[in-house]
């Protein structure tokens, strides 16, 4: 069987699981979830799969509980104490003390309970009596080719800024719970301190549960690498389509399903306003699923970089209307044969088609007036040329953007690739607390456990900090060793690329291609140690299976993966012949990153 058959197959898995905690109680059931947690579980089971599984009525976890009756209710909630807080004040306010109900509440934690929902509901005197927990952890959801998510939206937030290891055992666990069906690859990789530790974990798994019988793995080599050693390719802005449809519309477990995104709070036939008065930037309304086998025309496009796509869309368009002229000069018996075998197809290609069009127009509204000017100043930063028109640039933008998101992540990447002295790193700290608000000073601390600046000041008087900040040489020299940093990226054909750095506009080619190309290549073990040890924590296991004889990579990537670096493991694939499968607990973009920087723990 095909790999990505057998990927696609694991929710099956997912559902015997869940079918097992439904069975604890088998009469007809209400199930209350999180909004969360929707768009994965319409992925892991579906609608008539739950309706099946005895759900007899699904609702969306609310303020105030509506009337369930007397039937058993199953609530469905992530791992969040303020959660769960909610889901316990619900119940407490339905039980009776006097004559309390037995196996009617149930909370489904995904993917793992936590050791306090124990305690509070032992306070109350409620754990087991009358609320049962259950964790449950699917399987990695197949979003589309070659591409698995977990779909953990807080492990970055969690792990790598606030360092809880609360959610490290249910890495490891699906790590575990994949090799399981595909095998254990002979090569393995951890790259980082967290992929390390969840390598450890999933070594005691294997010992306490055991592991596959598979002899021969799906895989040649598993490489395990965290987020922290490749901020660039999350930071950078992507020139692919998937990566663009990304930035500009939230996408939720590879779907991109969205309603008109602007208020009329403005004057009539004036343009909406945001809080500062500056012309908020329409987007149309889109449903788009970002999975090849359901959307061909997304198949031929996702991957391309974006001044190719509306050429492409054009001439699609372009077919369609010729079929339709077609069509009309048709005998009855093609007419009958056409309604039959083509039309359905035909209007599915005319819905996606109008869907990428709006996507594309609305890309150009959002990112157009900036997009050239802001690739030309990431490439600058790559390259460690023209600092001051850098710093110059992300001054303006600050200013003139009102995008906290955009502005901070712009100096994210400056700081890792360019030496910014004390006072500039000063001076934009306290520009950006006056324009977003001073409640966001604690954030200055995340961005140093995260490696972004260095020696987090003691004083709070943010005129007086003293920092020392990451000497650029360092990301360059390793940049330089990976050969990650094109000379001329003028030279990089972005129609027709055979260079992974057309994801970036030529700036940049991102550390999961050169990482897999190494072991690809049969690279010596030893060299691949040396050139990866400068980014951090690194280990790799040989059982007897180097050089590679399976020409195919399970890449696991703890804190999350962007559309950019998937497409540039696309082309990878393409240019070796190789399958490059990339799983992670989320995909995401520089803004989701940015955003855990600038967010209170979860």
């Amino acid at each position: 069987m095909d790999v990505y058959k057998k990927l696609s197959s694991l929710q099956e898995i997912s559902k015997a699981q869940l079918s097992k905690i439904f069975s604890t109680n088998p009469n007809r059931k209400y199930l209350v979830i999180e909004s969360a947690l929707i768009n994965p579980l319409e992925r892991v089971c579906g609608l008539q799969w739950l309706k099946a599984s005895g759900v007899e009525r699904i609702f969306k976890l609310e303020a105030v509980a509506p009337s369930y009756q007397d039937g058993p209710i199953f609530y469905m909630i992530p791992p969040e104490f303020k959660v769960f807080n909610q889901v316990l004040n619900q119940i407490r306010a339905q039980v009776d003390i006097e004559n309390p109900p037995s196996n009617k509440y149930h909370v489904i934690v995904i993917p793992r309970s936590l050791f306090i929902f124990e305690e509070e509901l032992e306070q109350h005197g409620l754990l087991d009596s009358v609320v049962k927990l259950h964790s449950f952890q699917w399987m990695p959801v197949h979003l589309d080719s070659g591409v698995l998510s977990l779909e953990m939206p807080l492990v970055f937030n969690t792990l790598f800024v606030y360092e809880n290891y609360g959610l490290m055992p249910a890495l490891s666990k699906a790590l575990w719970q994949l090799c399981l069906v595909v095998g254990k690859p002979n090569v393995i990789c951890g790259l980082g301190q967290h992929s390390i530790n969840i390598l450890k974990h999933y070594d005691e798994l294997c010992e306490i549960k055991g592991e596959s019988d598979k002899t021969d793995s799906d895989f040649g080599a598993l490489i395990v690498m965290d987020r922290s050693v490749d901020y660039s390719s999350a930071l950078l802005t992507p020139g692919v389509y998937a990566g663009l449809l990304s930035e500009v519309y939230p996408v939720k477990c590879g779907v991109c399903n969205t309603k008109k995104l602007i208020e009329e709070k403005s004057a009539p036939n004036q343009p909406p306003l945001d809080n500062k008065f500056i012309p908020v930037r329409e987007k149309q309304a889109v449903n788009i699923a970002l999975n090849s086998q359901q959307d061909t025309v997304y198949a031929d496009i996702k991957n391309r970089y974006f001044t190719e796509v509306t050429s492409v869309l054009s001439h699609l368009t372009k077919q369609l209307k010729t079929e339709k002229i077609n069509s009309q000069e048709m005998a009855l018996d093609e007419i009958k044969r056409y309604v039959q075998t083509q039309l359905q197809a035909t209007k599915s290609r005319k819905l996606f088609i109008t869907n990428h069009l709006l996507a594309a127009e609305s890309i150009i509204n959002v990112l157009g007036h900036r997009y050239e000017r802001q690739k030309n100043v990431e490439i600058d930063i790559m390259q460690n040329t023209n600092k001051s028109s850098n710093l110059s640039y992300l001054d303006e933008i600050t200013t003139t953007e009102n995008d906290m998101l955009l502005s901070l992540r712009l100096f994210c990447l400056l700081s890792i690739t360019q030496e910014l002295s004390e006072s500039e790193t000063r001076t934009y700290w306290r520009k950006f607390l006056h324009h977003f608000g001073f409640h966001y000073g604690f954030a200055l601390k995340n961005l140093i456990s995260l490696g972004f600046l260095r020696d987090f000041p003691q004083s709070s008087n943010i005129p007086k900090l003293s920092l020392k900040i990451p000497k650029s040489s360092t990301f360059h020299a390793n940049a330089k060793a990976l050969r990650q940093v094109p000379a001329d990226p003028d030279n990089i054909n972005l129609k027709h690329p055979t260079c992974a750095s057309y994801v970036f506009g030529g700036a940049y080619i991102p550390l999961i291609v050169q990482v897999a190309g190494m072991f690809l290549n049969s690279v010596p073990l030893e060299d691949i140690r040396a050139k990866l040890q400068n980014l951090g924590q690194v280990t790799i296991r040989n059982y007897k299976g180097f050089p590679l004889l399976c020409r195919n990579i399970l890449v696991f990537v703890v804190g999350g993966v962007t559309y950019a670096e998937v497409a540039a493991c696309n082309l990878f694939e393409s240019l070796t012949g190789s399958k490059i499968c990339v799983l992670t607990d989320r995909v995401i973009n520089g803004n989701d990153l940015v955003y855990d920087v600038l967010s209170l723990p979860k």
